[in-house]
């Protein structure tokens, strides 16, 4: 939490004892959210939601063993996707358990962090989708169509998911409180 320092502000405090004791106090911006308990509350489970449909689909895909999987420009945005899922998993396991309140630390590694996974779902499951394109028209077997078909509808699922997760992810919208500015 390095990066956090400067929202601390380290405050002396006399202890019963008499000894004196420097405790850390937020000073930093604080994020609150707009939404009312129950409207939140709706979000994050529809977060939830769509965090384990997309990890789900992304997992399932693997087990099909299409001949797609073996070519580099289908398997590395693919296999790199994973990244972005576990990471927005994290930061939707954080929402989840926030409130409407949050430090910046929390925003970042909450809010920041799903949006910026979402992102790198959508591109990186858009260049799977693109490059299994590219194979099935390249190849023009019959027999390998069908697999390669189901990987690439999983894909433009993904794609379709992380975009619907985007739009409900604006809708979550933060007004940021800075205490400095009273001063």
């Amino acid at each position: 939490m390095k990066e956090y320092y400067k929202d601390y502000k380290l405050i002396p405090k006399k202890l019963p004892n008499g000894k004196v004791k420097k405790v850390a106090v937020y000073v930093g911006k604080y994020y609150i959210c707009e939404l009312d308990e129950i409207k939140l509350r709706k979000f994050k489970l529809y977060f939830f939601t769509l965090v384990l449909c997309s990890g789900a689909t992304a997992i399932g895909l693997g087990f099909i063993n299409n001949p797609g999987s073996r070519i580099m420009y289908v398997a590395l945005p693919y296999v790199s996707l994973f990244l972005p899922l576990v990471f927005g998993f994290l930061g939707t396991i954080r929402f989840m358990t926030s409130g409407n309140i949050l430090e910046q630390a929390a925003y970042d590694k909450s809010k920041k962090r799903i949006y910026r996974s979402t992102v790198w779902q959508i591109i990186l499951s858009g260049l799977a989708f693109v490059g299994d394109i590219i194979f099935i028209i390249i190849e023009k077997d019959k027999e390998i169509l069908r697999k390669e078909a189901v990987f690439t509808a999983g894909m433009l699922l993904i794609l379709v998911i992380n975009i619907v997760f985007l739009k409900l992810q604006r809708e979550v919208d933060y007004q940021v409180k800075d205490p400095n500015c009273n001063r």
